[in-house]
């Protein structure tokens, strides 16, 4: 393994360096193809030989993905925490968003590569994980109905399909208010309403493409009103870029809040801040509207995703956030102020990058750069380089969750002599998504 891995890496830079350098269209199409190709294969087989756990108390005893592992541990150490050490959560640590971006991978690879065997048998086993996790789901994160209709196409499998269609159906029955178009949450503290912006735009985007996908128009009119609303409550037009989290959705009145707060609310041992932005919402969101577009053709869409992304690109850099030394996105913005009409002058947060969930914005810029002849080939190109060459570290043949500014692993705060250098299925599975969507004939 330790030799496919560093083979692996020496074809890497080799491809990168080539691509980047060939004038063709065709060769470049080629050799980004292999570049994607050699990284995913490499993270496919670590994750395959080393991130299922097989813990009986998870799944009813069909097991999941580990959280994280570190490469070379003899046994594996797995499940690192901040301090630097495995944890001792029993049952262990869980996600079941990574089983189904893993399955979705796996699905991909045999898409595009349908004599390999290789991964015939996980591809077995997490199809049975992700369909006893998500069968009736009612999961808030809109981009979920991407990812099943996604996987629906690439397996034929009507159980992708339909659980999309629930999902949908869900959100346009069960969380829509259609007195003032949005969808919320509320609690004791917080009984007039609070609620993510990436997943409620996500939503009305899933509405509006399973409106036109199951010929339910009245869920594209409810996702339509919902898109609008957020557009109203928590986009800042001035620096083209959403808030995160907002508080206070409606008046005393119960009328619908013209000037939203942001939502800030103690959270364990830090403030849940909702006017701090990273970079894994913006990409998914891009690439919901951009969805939308596809499904519909209403140019709205994608207005809206080239508003989002044209300031983010490395050549105009409206906000600082492309990092024109290292490459990639620094961590994010930080808006101090109380509330949407006033929400403050942006900090840059340049201490720190993440690592996997940013490379949602190649798989934005590539579906856009489809749809707009080419107005985003140079970020594509440039995202696909920072994530093989830099991103991608071969001696853990993975992904870190988040690294330095130079993409160097993180100290740790309380061991300085330690760096967090281990890989996380959330970090390979975001990137592994971007890869496979380079490879795909038609943009989504």
């Amino acid at each position: 393994m330790r030799n496919f891995a560093e083979q692996a890496a020496r074809l890497v830079v080799v491809l990168v360096s080539l691509s980047f350098g060939w004038t063709t269209a065709a060769r470049g199409a080629d050799m980004q193809t292999n570049a994607a190709d050699t990284v995913a294969l490499a993270m496919l087989k670590n994750i395959q030989e080393n991130g299922f756990n097989p813990d009986p108390r998870i799944n009813g005893g069909l097991g999941g993905l580990w959280i994280n592992w570190r490469m070379g541990t003899k046994p594996l150490l797995v499940n690192f925490n901040g301090s630097g050490s495995p944890d001792k959560i029993d049952p262990p640590r869980h996600d079941e968003l990574t089983d189904l971006r893993y399955l979705h991978n796996l699905l991909s690879w045999k898409h595009q590569h349908p004599q390999d065997t290789q991964f015939d048998g996980e591809l077995q086993r997490f199809n049975a994980i992700v369909k006893r996790e998500y069968a009736n789901t009612h999961n808030e994160r809109g981009w979920i109905y991407d990812e099943l209709m996604d996987m629906a196409r690439l397996s034929g499998d009507s159980f992708f399909r339909e659980t999309a269609r629930t999902l949908a159906e869900f959100y346009a029955t069960r969380e829509f208010h259609p007195d003032i178009g949005a969808i919320y949450k509320t609690n004791a503290a917080k009984p007039r309403g609070y609620y993510r912006v990436d997943n409620a735009l996500e939503t009305g985007c899933a509405l509006v493409q399973a409106g036109v996908e199951f010929k339910q128009p009245d869920w594209s009119a409810r996702g339509e009103r919902l898109v609008n609303f957020v557009y109203d409550h928590a986009y800042l037009r001035d620096s083209h870029i959403f808030l995160n989290q907002m508080d206070e959705v409606r008046l005393p009145d119960g009328t619908a809040n013209p000037n939203e707060k942001i939502y800030r609310e103690p959270f364990r041992n830090y403030v849940a801040d909702g006017g701090v932005v990273r970079f894994g919402s913006v990409g998914q969101i891009a690439l919901s509207l951009l969805h939308a577009y596809i499904l519909t053709t209403n140019s709205i869409y994608l207005d809206r995703a080239n508003d989002l992304l044209l300031p983010l690109t490395a050549e105009k850099n409206l906000l600082g956030l492309w990092d024109a030394k290292d490459g990639g996105y620094f961590n994010g913005l930080e808006f101090g102020g109380p509330d949407f009409k006033n929400p403050g002058k942006p900090k840059l947060l340049d201490s720190k990058k993440e690592s996997g969930r940013q490379f949602h914005m190649l798989q934005a810029f590539h579906v856009a750069d489809k749809l707009t002849g080419g107005k985003y080939q140079a970020m594509e190109e440039a995202m696909l380089q920072v994530l093989v060459a830099k991103a991608y570290y071969p001696q853990g043949q993975g992904i870190f969750y988040e690294v330095s500014p130079d993409w160097s692993p993180l100290k740790l705060q309380k061991k300085k002599s330690e760096a967090e250098d281990w890989v996380t299925s959330e970090a390979m599975g975001c990137a592994m998504l971007a890869l496979f969507s380079l490879n795909e004939k038609e943009p989504w």
